[in-house]
């Protein structure tokens, strides 16, 4: 498994990168983490970066993946020209306390006239893998370490496991649920004649009350 991360147009030379870049080339990327925190260089917190994004990208593409069993593989550093950081409009914004003071970032020409100095770019590309042919020349084993093994469970913590998949438990949450069914059946059919009881006794009542005899109208 290979990942891979760039750096464009980065403001540096590629010469003085290199220096670093040599530092972290085929070394575990533990290894060069820790060298590039502690290399007294400018450009060894931009490198730093750019290798743990490299690794970011390899443990998103691979889920699962080692970080003590990559290394860097390859770490390329090119030249990406040389041009200028400000352009000719903006001679005249710059204070007089920069012109002193401040690196300066154009020289005189003739007839009092000033050229903008181009700086260096470059390009820097990361490469991790964890093939053994990498592994084997960065000085580890070219087998990847193996996943940590699960801590044995305790007997308590057994137990119960195997209690909760004995057979016949499934059978048992089944039967339970049929049961339940059934009773809530029984019990809606009792509800469905105790009401139509009710409603029965209820018509009774009105039948009688239209069934009873008026009284006889007293003559005269």
């Amino acid at each position: 498994m290979e990942a891979l991360a760039r750096l464009r147009h980065y403001r540096g030379s590629a010469q003085k990168v290199r220096l670093v870049a040599d530092l972290i080339r085929m070394k575990p990327v533990g290894k060069a983490l820790a060298t590039l925190r502690t290399t007294r260089k400018s450009c060894s917190p931009d490198l730093l970066k750019l290798v743990e994004s490299a690794l970011a990208n390899a443990q998103q593409n691979e889920s699962g993946v080692d970080a003590d069993a990559l290394v860097v593989a390859k770490i390329q550093v090119d030249e990406a020209g040389r041009k200028p950081l400000q352009r000719n409009s903006m001679i005249r914004a710059i204070s007089n306390y920069k012109k002193r003071f401040a690196r300066p970032r154009f020289m005189s020409g003739p007839q009092g006239r000033m050229w903008l100095v181009p700086r260096p770019f470059c390009h820097v590309t990361v490469i991790l893998s964890d093939a053994a042919a990498a592994r084997k020349e960065a000085g580890l084993k070219a087998e990847a370490p193996k996943p940590l093994v699960k801590k044995r469970q305790g007997r308590v913590a057994a137990a119960v496991s195997a209690a909760a998949h004995r057979p016949g438990r499934e059978n048992r949450a089944v039967e339970r649920a049929h049961k339940k069914v059934a009773s809530d059946e029984k019990r809606a059919e009792r509800i469905e004649a105790a009401e139509a009881s009710h409603a029965a006794d209820e018509s009774e009542k009105h039948d009688r009350k239209s069934k009873k005899p008026t009284k006889p109208e007293s003559a005269g």
